[in-house]
């Protein structure tokens, strides 16, 4: 099917008349486009960031890496990719998939619906839900519960005013899901795609989405995902970044946590020129517990801006922070982990590490794990390692007769694996390997480098 485009604004110039316009044609309720104008008004006031003077983006030089001159993407159709990741498993899951700016399939399994669990179109959900999401809709955009996050910046009230096509997922009070919910955005057009998506999970509940990015133009993808967890809730997410080359990918997903709520994040980046990633959560409730964990695997040209940031607001809640990963050629990582601790946050207990292995000459890995303490009563601890594959495991497995191509790919499955494993998340470890030995592949392994000494660079607890 021929995908056509409506023409529209590019960023820099998005007006009051294309927002009212559209969410007009598309029958929005009267709150939604107030709330859209509201951020777009915000909108006018702020600027695009300056990495000299913006501090979380002083890691990525936003005028090279982001065109705020692409035009927004709103197709007229479209055709939903095959290989959904939810489509491999063996159990029917629920699914949105949103391609060029407009939700082209929503699927919802009987059972679900007999549960009363909600998959939709976010703009659909925002007329059929209209309290539920007009409740959490923007919630953890438009304020922060304390004072160390300050106010958005416009690369997220861009998309608060003018979001294109969005999921909406509502998981009932005692309701527990095994089989995960897929969303998924796919990108074939140039220009910016403004994908949002909206989960709630109930009371005493439990879901596991599936965030899967793929596709490939010359595009700018800056993405919002929210989600909120009511009391004693668990969600696990998986986010899996697989672009093509030529996609530039901005996502805050950024989940509330209430009282003794879970929230367990995976991410895995293969994919994209640039991917600015911002997995977050506010720890609002007593007991709360976030555990984000990441891979990534950094090629030639590409620059991966990772960036876990935790609230801790209220007192006795958890959080652990892991993201390992591993760079060849001309490729950039950063990782810029914060952990908040409020000063009535007592209790808290914390930590963050992450490690990356430099594979070959050129490659470079940046690592700074932050600690903002208010509260004297807490358990934290923060490191971070960055170095080549230690020699002694090489010669440990060459000496067992392993060639030392096949021991170098066992060494960096190793590496990766203890992050995979951690999370029963039907088929994301299996894709996430496949991604990584695809990478391995494609590596020069007589050029891969080797330390004397295990990795090594600032680590203390």
């Amino acid at each position: 099917m021929t995908t056509a485009t409506i023409a529209t604004p590019t960023l820099d110039e998005l007006g009051e008349d294309f927002i009212t316009g559209r969410s007009e044609r598309s029958g929005e309720p009267s709150w939604l486009l107030d709330r859209r104008l509201a951020a777009h008004k915000r909108f006018l006031d702020q600027a695009w960031p300056d990495s000299r003077l913006d501090e979380f983006w002083r890691s990525t030089p936003f005028a090279k890496r982001v065109d705020v001159t692409s035009p927004v993407v709103v197709a007229e159709d479209g055709e939903a990719p095959e290989g959904a990741l939810v489509d491999t498993l063996e159990v029917p899951a629920a699914k949105v998939v949103i391609v060029d700016g407009v939700v082209v399939e929503v699927t919802v399994p009987t059972d679900l619906v007999e549960q009363g669990v909600v998959v939709s179109d976010l703009a659909t959900a925002a007329e059929q839900h209209g309290e539920l999401v007009r409740t959490h809709l923007g919630s953890l955009t438009t304020s922060t519960p304390d004072s160390s996050g300050g106010g958005e910046d416009r690369t997220i009230t861009v998309n608060d005013a003018a979001w294109t096509a969005g999921a909406f997922v509502h998981v009932p009070d005692g309701v527990e899901l095994d089989a995960p919910i897929g969303i998924q955005v796919h990108v074939t057009r140039p220009g910016a795609h403004l994908p949002r998506a909206l989960v709630v999970v109930g009371r005493n509940a439990k879901a596991r989405i599936y965030l899967e990015h793929s596709g490939d133009a010359d595009a700018l993808v800056d993405e919002v995902v929210e989600g909120v967890v009511l009391d004693g809730g668990k969600l696990d997410m998986a986010s899996l970044q697989e672009w093509g080359p030529g996609v530039h990918h901005l996502s805050l997903q950024k989940v509330a946590a209430h009282k003794d709520a879970s929230f367990r994040h995976l991410s895995v980046t293969v994919g994209g020129a640039t991917v600015r990633l911002r997995p977050e959560c506010d720890l609002l409730g007593p007991g709360a517990s976030a555990r984000p964990l990441g891979v990534y695997f950094a090629d030639g040209g590409q620059w991966f801006d990772l960036q876990p940031y935790i609230r801790h607001i209220a007192p006795h809640a958890t959080s652990d922070v892991l993201f390992k990963g591993a760079l060849q050629g001309k490729s950039r990582t950063v990782f810029r982990g914060n952990i908040f601790v409020a000063k009535d946050a007592v209790g808290t207990v914390t930590d963050e590490t992450n490690r990356s292995l430099i594979l070959t000459e050129g490659a470079r890995a940046d690592s700074t794990p932050f600690l903002e303490i208010e509260c004297s009563d807490i358990t934290a601890g923060h490191g971070s390692a960055t170095g080549q594959i230690d020699a002694r495991h090489l010669f440990y497995l060459e000496s067992r007769g392993i060639p030392r191509d096949e021991a170098l790919r066992l060494i960096v499955h190793g590496f990766f694996r203890e992050v995979l494993a951690e999370l029963d998340l039907p088929g994301v470890e299996e894709r996430a390997l496949t991604h990584i030995e695809s990478e391995v592949e494609r590596a020069d392994l007589d050029a891969v480098g080797v330390s004397d000494a295990a990795l090594r660079a600032g680590e203390h607890g």
